[in-house]
């Protein structure tokens, strides 16, 4: 008797404890920064590998202070007091920096201004460490871009106003390289397009020896404007307009260029007779005379790998990917220095793996092999013959570092933990730092050497203030569909979870191309949310459907043609799973997506109304004719050719079909997924009689971001789904 009421006594305070514990608020989630982790932030290596330096922020000063990190000895060292870089009597504030190659100059970035995703423009300034002597590039000019220590040390190059330039480091005096710049011609600045989808803003490089540039020339003339933001909060509304080349229309004509910056001769590189085509990459080799380009046709099945000569600019062709439905861009293209070889990726036996190639475009070796992914190369250590690559050998849901050697031998996995590792390695590849993180685990820093083993903890990120929460994680699984497809899914279950109980079911949901929801790693700011959904009793569910990524090119190319057909099928197949289990409240079921996500949740709320009875889209595609050539057109192929599979992918023709509650939200500044989208979801609606709920965010981009935004539009979700499931 005794043992019984000790252990109900046990049982009671358990229970009086997890009672105590707070409840999340949307407040406390996007109002607060009380649950982000830290890190550490501009992290460079010094060129011989036994130290880094990195950010820290000032406590007192609130700016950016630099420091050194000493590999052997754990100690750092302050090298740069932030509060002491003035320009005429005033405060820098540092936002990023980078070391000249002997050491003496920092090149120092101001405070930046967002353009596009990746784009951002700034003040730059040279400063001598040992004088402290700062000298301003440009007169100061707050509206550089690009800007870059050429390998020699002798000049910094930068973009301004759409044209190429060159400072002498010592006087910090200026000169143009190209003087066409304007509006519509873009030198060393990519376009709308290309920046987005094609993931970067760079578009120039310094030769190996720094006496050239090669650099991307955009001619936008033909690509039509959007207004994408029709301001409306000053007295007299302003219009704000991009060039953005819909489906169908024409994208910019590109032309890349090299350039002497000792004669300012330009020449330019021989791309062939197709003028419609893009060029997502630009490398130097080891030589300063020899330019590799990647050409992408049109139709973006077709993968050519050039090598151009720099002075004559004559090209000749190395090397063809193709797929039949679409090739991925990436950024694994890397050259030996001391042989006539390079390093290429490519999906061509049905998951993507690492080969070898000579220079003259001859395969030596494949050096990964098996129905597993290498999701890309991190680099190459030519002294001890490795190559260092991210990949997916155990399981899709985790991230992994591993290295094989340059014969294809010895293929080791070198991060322990299963989750998700993103590594910064040294120069020589003696050290890396580990960014690491599981769905349990918000992400730490540790410094390893090149075995993977850890030497030194470098942010522990223990987050106190979860303690006093009742955290749950993602449980991971795989649900099989009646066609007898396994496809990976995960869930959030009331910590409280009581089987004997029934409860709503949340989806949320994305399901683009390639794209990974169902991954074990931490999910910040989301996750908690859909823990706040948890607390009020609601199962959090995502599955990630054909077409999605990590399980090889042949899953992934499921969803050409039209992207709708298998995110529908797969996610209804999500539904009818939970509507056959005991716990799950089949009648109450919702959805939610942002940007593709948006769409899915349109799409499920008109063709999948048998299951689902809630949704909120949030930045939704509804008409891929409304979207960009190159991101739309990898995937749907072009709207010439497949004029039903596009009619087919339309939101816009189940919109009759609509019967549960659906609340539409979108940003009127929104560059990438205009407003129309919703706008013209919301005419057909009207038009078919149809009731909805509908949120606006004046100017707000696609993120719709901001404290109080983002607080404002996850009440306005959670009230949406307490009050319709």
């Amino acid at each position: 008797m005794k043992w019984v009421l000790l252990f109900s006594l046990t049982l009671g305070v358990l229970f009086l404890t997890a009672q105590e514990k707070k409840q999340l608020t949307v407040e406390d989630i996007y109002g607060s920064t009380k649950f982000l982790g830290k890190t550490i932030k501009g992290i460079q290596w010094l060129p011989d590998s036994s130290t880094f330096s990195y950010f820290e922020r000032n406590p007192d000063t609130k700016l950016n202070d630099i420091y050194l990190y000493n590999i052997p000895s754990g100690n750092k060292k302050l090298i740069l007091d932030g509060a002491s870089l003035k320009y005429s009597d005033e405060p820098i504030s540092m936002s990023s920096y980078e070391w000249l190659p002997h050491q003496k100059f920092l090149l120092i970035c101001g405070p930046k201004k967002q353009i596009w995703r990746y784009s951002r423009e700034a003040s730059f300034y040279v400063y001598d460490i040992k004088k402290k002597k700062l000298i301003a590039l440009a007169q100061n000019n707050s509206s550089i871009q690009n800007a870059k220590i050429s390998p020699d040390g002798k000049h910094v190059g930068y973009v301004l106003s759409n044209n190429l330039y060159i400072a002498d480091i010592a006087t910090g005096k200026s000169r143009a390289l190209t003087t066409d710049g304007n509006s519509n011609i873009l030198n060393g600045v990519f376009d709308w397009v290309y920046e987005e989808e094609f993931h970067g803003a760079d578009a120039w490089h310094w030769s190996p020896d720094g006496s050239k540039i090669a650099f991307w020339r955009m001619d936008q003339t033909d690509v039509k404007s959007f207004v994408y933001n029709l301001d409306q909060l000053p007295r007299y509304n302003v219009a704000h307009s991009i060039k953005y080349p819909k489906v169908g229309e024409n994208n910019s004509r590109v032309k890349i260029g090299v350039v002497d910056i000792n004669t300012g001769k330009i020449s330019w590189m021989d791309l062939g007779k197709e003028k419609d085509i893009y060029v997502p990459r630009i490398k130097w080799t080891y030589s300063s005379n020899e330019l590799a380009i990647e050409r992408l046709n049109r139709k973006q099945n077709k993968m050519e790998l050039l090598f151009a000569n720099a002075s004559t600019g004559r090209t000749r062709l190395i090397h063809i990917d193709m797929d039949p439905c679409w090739i991925d861009v990436t950024n694994d293209l890397y050259f030996l220095k001391n042989k006539e070889q390079f390093i290429w990726t490519s999906e061509k036996s049905g998951f993507r793996h690492i080969y070898l190639y000579g220079n003259n475009g001859e395969l030596i070796k494949q050096l990964t092999a098996g129905d597993w992914e290498v999701v890309s190369v991190i680099g190459i250590d030519e002294k001890n013959d490795w190559v260092y690559f991210y990949g997916k050998k155990e399981t899709p849901l985790d991230q992994h570092i591993y290295r094989v050697k340059l014969n294809g031998s010895n293929l080791e996995k070198i991060s322990a933990k299963s989750g998700w590792h993103d590594a910064n390695f040294s120069p020589d590849f003696n050290y890396f730092i580990d960014s690491f993180s599981d769905a349990k685990t918000p992400t730490k820093m540790m410094l390893c050497n090149s075995n993977g083993e850890m030497m030194r903890m470098l942010e522990e990120n223990n987050i106190e203030v979860f303690n006093e929460y009742n955290m749950v994680y993602p449980q991971f699984l795989t649900i099989t569909t009646g066609d007898g497809v396994e496809l990976n899914a995960c869930m959030f279950k009331p910590v409280d979870f009581n089987p004997q109980k029934k409860y709503p079911v949340l989806f949320y949901g994305y399901g683009m191309p390639g794209s990974q929801r169902v991954v074990n790693k931490w999910q910040e700011l989301r996750g908690l949310w859909h823990q706040l959904m948890t607390e009020k009793e609601y199962i959090v569910f995502s599955v990630d459907n054909r077409g999605t990524g990590g399980r090889g090119k042949q899953f992934k190319n499921l969803a050409y043609g039209d992207i709708s057909k298998w995110i529908v099928n797969d996610q209804i197949e999500g539904a009818k799973y939970f509507s056959s289990l005991p716990y799950v409240d089949a009648t109450r079921i919702g959805i939610w997506g942002w940007s593709g996500g948006g769409y899915l949740t349109c799409h499920l709320m008109t063709r999948g109304t048998d299951y689902f009875k809630a949704g909120v889209a949030v930045s939704p595609v509804t008409d891929f004719r409304n979207y960009d050539t190159i991101w739309t057109e990898r995937y749907m192929g072009l709207l010439s050719e497949n004029e039903q599979g596009y009619k087919d992918a339309n939101v816009l023709n189940y919109v009759d079909l609509l019967k549960g509650k659906l609340l539409v939200i979108h940003g009127t500044g929104d560059d990438n997924v205009h407003f129309q989208n919703s706008v013209q979801l919301i005419q057909k609606l009207i038009e078919d009689g149809k009731q909805f709920d509908f949120m606006m965010y004046p100017n707000k981009n696609h993120a719709i971001s901001g404290l109080k935004t983002q607080a404002h539009l996850f009440n306005k979700i959670t009230e949406h789904f307490v009050s319709n499931l």
